[in-house]
């Protein structure tokens, strides 16, 4: 049992002194892994040779994810310099609910602004740095981003070579065994993302659908963030319908259309929990909701956002390795989704 403390905290050490190595270099691996199939296809189906094909699949990716960065940059520029058009709107919400809280609680509306007024100066100041800090991880996340694709490139070039060498290390009656793992490592993985990403694009087309019908502002941004942030399992989803309902109260003058709107995104959602994923993509991580939470926090103090993505996966392959690791099959049994344990 020590030995396993001291390992976990090392492990845990190594994984967020590492992190600005280490959180480029996976989210590398795992793209490279879901661009592997086209690569295979572009050099037996069309004879690109591995560079090219290399090229071609991480020109894909930087495609993909630069378009979706670029529109959601641009959409968040417009709403910046929108948004000195939209006080009245907001101003309109805030006494709206000043005023509901003085017929609650007693507390008018006018101990509310002088509460409020004592306290703003602390808020700003306290702000600055984290809004400081924002920027910065923005010119942060592009550096990134950049590395990535560089590991994209030679992840997918030198694949093969990566797979032999692993094998030499092997023994000879253990080389089936670790193919298996690595197989299945990478395919839940593959099936992973893939899936997310189907869901993601379903759940934009139906949030765009009903902001357009509703005529929501910012729209398309809204749409974009809502997608990508249900990448967080649990979390995502809960924050990515609170916003859209957010904007519909501060701009909508029309309470039965607001609260049409809300129920109509909690649909939405309960579309995309209980039926999207389930039948996009099943059981493929197969690891319990307890765990996934376990994954979400300690991704979320390891790695920050990138933690909170990456880690779900991380642990999914980690339940493979245990299942096929002697000694560590009790390990793999715990954190899986089963029920009962396999003979």
């Amino acid at each position: 049992m020590n030995q396993v403390l001291l390992f976990a905290a090392l492990l845990i050490a190594f994984l967020y002194l590492g992190s600005s190595f280490l959180v480029p270099f996976v989210f590398g691996i795992f793209f490279a892994i879901l661009m592997a199939p086209l690569s295979r296809y572009l050099e037996n189906k069309l004879g690109f040779n591995r560079i090219f094909s290399s090229l071609t699949s991480t020109l894909v990716v930087f495609l993909a994810a630069g378009s979706i960065l670029f529109l959601f940059v641009y959409q968040i520029n417009m709403f910046v310099s929108d948004i000195s058009s939209s006080q009245e709107e907001i101003q309109s919400f805030i006494k709206n609910i000043q005023e509901r809280i003085a017929s609650a609680t007693n507390f008018s509306v006018e101990e509310q602004e002088k509460f409020w007024e004592k306290r703003s100066k602390g808020f700003i100041e306290t702000a600055q740095p984290y809004i400081t800090g924002l920027f910065g991880s923005i010119f942060s996340t592009l550096g990134n981003f950049l590395i990535m694709l560089i590991y994209v490139f030679l992840l997918l070039l030198y694949r093969h070579k990566i797979t032999e060498f692993a094998m030499m290390y092997t023994k000879r009656e253990k080389k089936g065994e670790i193919k298996e793992i690595l197989h299945k490592t990478g395919l839940v993985v593959f099936q992973y993302l893939f899936g997310r990403i189907k869901v993601m694009a379903i759940l934009a087309v139906l949030y765009i659908i009903t902001f357009l019908i509703f005529d929501l502002p910012y729209a398309i941004l809204l749409t974009i963030f809502g997608a990508l942030i249900t990448v967080v399992p649990y979390i995502g989803p809960l924050v990515s319908g609170i916003l859209p309902v957010l904007f519909a109260a501060i701009f909508f003058n029309d309470m039965q259309k607001t609260l049409i709107f809300a129920a109509i995104v909690l649909t939405i959602q309960l579309v995309e929990s209980y039926v999207l994923e389930p039948l996009i993509m099943g059981k493929q991580v197969n690891l319990n909701p307890l765990v996934i939470i376990v994954a979400i926090i300690i991704g979320g103090m390891v790695w920050g956002l990138a933690g909170m993505i990456l880690f779900v996966p991380i642990f999914a392959m980690f339940r493979i390795i245990s299942d096929h690791t002697s000694g560590l099959e009790p390990v793999g049994f715990l954190v899986s989704d089963t029920e009962e344990e396999k003979d």
